[in-house]
């Protein structure tokens, strides 16, 4: 806006100058005394209706040209990126209102800043994508549960290599207070390991809208997941502590209000080793346990 007063402003003063050149230069040779003030009259017209077009129909026009340009870009990324297409698939309303935010910071940065604008957006998604994938987790394949676990499992140990406190922003995506810890934990995240979490979401996302799968029974499989707790127990005792601490870090993971009350540390390794144990267990129960437990918040 203030460049398009500015080009205004330029217009009208190079006609004022114009003008003036002209009747100044014309007092000897093709207009005298009234007609010297006509000129600059003209010139300053010409001028002005120059701005009115360069800001008004003019520059509607080149915002509207920008903005359909930058529309057919974001249809791209949505298009071609696995993630966010599966994005699209299962939460449309959410999809949409990114894709419209990509489009018009697309429409308005420069060439330079359209890069940087796509990434913003991809980090942006894939924040949501995460949170979303465990709130379908119930109704994905049980191939998605087991992808996305062993994604989840390798992400925390990056990311406890680094700073455990990050483990937080993975295992309570959905958590307003720890919106912060998400995104920096997924910056922090490079190469396959980035890579496999989105193909895991990914898969979770379309398995849970194109062939959803009905929610686990709960009594057969917390009977399951009982089996699992009980076969386990000891080496969790072992390592973190008597019934009640390793009760206490399992209501860590599960209430992001009682994560700050523990160590991250220790709780992102208890969430390593509850991954490990839950993808140790048979073929026929992994699936179901997995989608029970992980998806139950």
């Amino acid at each position: 806006m203030t460049q398009a007063y500015l080009l205004w402003a330029a217009l009208v003063a190079l006609a004022a100058l114009a003008g003036l050149g002209a009747a100044w230069w014309g007092r000897g040779r093709f207009v005298h005394g009234r007609r010297a003030m006509l000129a600059v009259g003209v010139f300053l017209a010409v001028g002005l209706a120059g701005g009115y077009l360069a800001h008004g129909p003019v520059a509607e026009l080149l915002a509207g040209r920008r903005l359909a340009a930058a529309t057919h870009r974001a249809d791209e990324i949505f298009h071609t990126d696995g993630l966010l297409r599966a994005f699209a698939q299962a939460e449309p309303e959410r999809a949409a209102a990114l894709h419209a935010r990509l489009a018009l910071a697309l429409a308005a940065a420069t060439d330079a800043e359209a890069a940087p604008v796509e990434e913003r957006l991809r980090a942006q998604a894939l924040r949501e994508a995460l949170a979303a994938a465990f709130a379908r987790l119930p109704n994905a394949s049980d191939e998605a549960a087991a992808r996305l676990a062993q994604a989840l499992l390798n992400a925390l140990t990056a990311l406890q290599s680094t700073d455990a406190l990050l483990c937080l922003g993975l295992l309570h995506p959905s958590s307003q207070t720890d919106t912060a810890l998400t995104d920096n934990a997924l910056a922090r995240l490079e190469g396959s390991t980035r890579k496999d979490l989105e193909n895991a979401l990914a898969l979770t996302l379309a398995s849970s809208v194109i062939r959803p799968h009905a929610a686990p029974p709960p009594v057969k499989t917390d009977a399951a997941l009982a089996d699992m707790f009980a076969e386990n127990l000891t080496d969790f005792q072992q390592t973190y502590g008597k019934p009640k601490a390793v009760a206490a870090l399992f209501e860590a993971l599960a209430e992001p209000d009682k994560s700050r009350a523990v160590p991250p540390e220790v709780l992102c390794a208890f969430a390593q080793d509850l991954l490990r144990a839950l993808l140790r267990m048979p073929p026929a129960e992994r699936g179901p346990g997995l989608r029970r437990l992980l998806g139950a918040g």
